[in-house]
């Protein structure tokens, strides 16, 4: 479970990812109980409600749509469900490859992207290991869960978890989440799983099945992930206009000034 703090985080990765804090600094995760998920998608909704998005496409993750609940059939139709967003990694893959710093890890858990400062490279879509993260077709950023990062700065929770009907999620301090899984999971004869999957972070599952059953994706505890960037998209990026010449001056001053993301982005 990811309990780091800003320094912490610092200590353990350098200037690889910017990091900053919201609120006390204090970590917290989101605990996701598929033994009692009932698959009714009131996460999905509240998701598109808070973040005023339309009610359509709940069956595939978009950049009006966060969260899927897999596998992706009606209400009532499967007898296992799992849920599908953004994990929140203590090491953001996403962050660290991202040229203009336009992605932040919070101490107190998120991973946000900030659409203002996005210049649509795409880099962060191949880097995540969970792909979480899609493409807005119309203003060409990227866009992915916040976990409700404005919520948290005023000390709630996400709505997504206020929205379940069946305490299917939960939202708490990471010690005490950590606590809560590994009590659910010996309770029901299951596992945790999120708390070591690309170095672990701040969201966890309690499943029962196979990750298989669930269509969770089976990761490795690999803690720097290697990113999936292809060459050629990055090559583009050094000889032609793409992203604009205001996002090519950023993304060359930050190389020079944290010179260990460039090499992380180009030689992992």
């Amino acid at each position: 479970m990811a309990i780091n703090s800003t320094a912490t985080l610092k200590q353990q990765y350098g200037n690889l990812v910017p990091t900053a804090r919201l609120k006390d600094g204090r970590p917290r995760s989101i605990l996701f109980d598929a033994t009692r998920c009932i698959g009714c998608r009131h996460c999905v909704q509240a998701c598109k409600d808070w973040n005023d998005h339309d009610r359509t496409s709940l069956y595939e993750l978009s950049s009006t749509n966060w969260i899927t609940m897999e596998p992706p059939v009606l209400e009532g139709m499967s007898p296992l469900w799992a849920r599908n967003s953004c994990m929140h990694c203590t090491f953001a893959a996403c962050a660290a490859v991202c040229p203009v710093e336009a992605i932040t890890k919070y101490e107190e858990g998120p991973v946000v992207i900030n659409k203002d400062v996005c210049i649509g490279c795409e880099y962060c879509i191949h880097a995540c290991p969970w792909e979480v993260i899609t493409k807005n077709e119309i203003t060409g950023k990227a866009s992915k869960c916040t976990m409700c990062s404005d919520r948290i700065s005023e000390d709630k929770q996400p709505f997504c978890v206020q929205a379940c009907p069946v305490d299917a999620l939960d939202f708490g301090l990471s010690e005490e989440i950590a606590g809560k899984a590994k009590h659910q999971a010996e309770a029901v004869g299951g596992y945790v799983y999120g708390e070591n999957e690309a170095g672990g972070g701040n969201v966890v599952y309690v499943l029962k099945e196979s990750k298989e059953q669930y269509g969770v994706r089976d990761i490795s505890g690999d803690k720097f992930p290697k990113h999936r960037i292809p060459l050629g998209l990055m090559l583009k990026d050094l000889f032609t206009p793409r992203c604009g010449i205001a996002g090519k001056m950023r993304a060359l001053w930050l190389a020079i000034t944290h010179p260990k993301r460039l090499i992380y982005r180009y030689f992992s």
